[in-house]
């Protein structure tokens, strides 16, 4: 009976470590049942048939892996509530928009353990009907008293700047500042980013739009960027794909015009061959030289700001 213990634990700490690999690489419950159990048995070839047994006892079904996951995630969860109920904390709160168009409010949470800052996610849970700033402080307030969390702890708030937070009257962080007196507020970098771009010199707004132009041309059809890569093969270049930007961040911006000006005699040759409005302006020498030029400018700023 003690042997068949032992081996009943071992078995259930199996799984549980096989559940968490497959909760860290997101994918479905049943690739331990489909997948990883019969990749197990093609391997048992190499033990003896004692080994190939104890092996069977593992269990990998799609509902057993399920459960696993739910008592990692609450497990998780407990240590990280566990961490923040003694300590000071700061909160960031974004509250956007999925691609099924349901709100969904996310709150990180920074705090001090052992000799450094740690940051996790606190919660993300969608706000089913309006997404006003009494919402959003209900939902966290709901969040607070359920896990015991003292309002005192929090010492910053961090927002987005959409209106619903940082409206004075009815927003979020009026009603945390109720809650907490000494409570200081800040605003999200990323927009302060975007507010920043806004106003460019001239030739850095003209090097970006012909940029942008360049780089949708390449990416926007998969036919060009299949014959890009291919270019890029053959030659044996460094890089075989640009990257697209965002307009929120502006390091973002500055990778693509890096991976643009790394691959600029790749985009030279591909241009010239292929029907586009640009391709007449960069088959002269001099603007080309003249653009890259301009660019090179526009790179090492951002390469500064990295």
């Amino acid at each position: 009976m003690y042997h068949s213990k032992t081996v009943n634990e071992k078995a259930l700490m199996a799984s549980y470590l096989v559940s968490y690999r497959i909760a860290q690489a997101g994918e479905a419950h049943t690739v331990a049942e489909k997948l990883i159990n019969p990749c197990v048995k093609d391997i048992e070839c190499m033990f003896d048939e004692k080994a190939a047994k104890v092996i069977d006892t593992i269990p990998l079904s799609n509902d057993t892996i399920s459960r696993r996951i739910g008592d990692l995630a609450e497990n998780v969860k407990a240590t990280l509530i566990a961490c923040i109920k003694s300590t000071r904390i700061s909160l960031q709160i974004d509250e956007s928009a999925d691609i099924a168009g349901l709100a969904i409010l996310m709150v990180i949470v920074r705090y001090p353990y052992l000799d450094s800052f740690h940051k996790d996610l606190l919660l993300c849970k969608p706000l089913p009907t309006i997404t006003t700033g009494t919402e959003i402080f209900k939902l966290l307030d709901e969040i607070f008293a359920e896990n015991s969390i003292l309002w005192d702890n929090c010492v910053n708030l961090c927002t987005d700047g959409s209106k619903d937070i940082t409206v004075k009257m009815p927003g979020a962080i009026a009603k945390m500042q109720e809650k907490v007196k000494g409570c200081s507020s800040s605003h999200c970098m990323l927009h302060r980013h975007a507010l920043a771009m806004k106003k460019m010199p001239p030739f850095m707004k003209e090097v970006l739009a012909e940029t942008v132009k360049i780089i949708n041309f390449t990416k926007s059809e998969p036919k060009n960027n299949r014959l890009f890569k291919i270019l890029c093969d053959d030659i044996w270049s460094l890089h075989t794909y640009l990257l697209l930007y965002t307009e929120i961040r502006e390091l973002s911006r500055g990778k693509s015009l890096i991976r643009l000006f790394e691959l600029r005699n790749e985009i030279g040759i591909y241009l010239r061959d292929n029907d586009f409005a640009l391709g007449e302006k960069m088959c002269d020498e001099r603007i080309w030289q003249t653009f890259f030029k301009k660019l090179m400018i526009y790179v090492s700023f951002f390469k500064e700001k990295q």
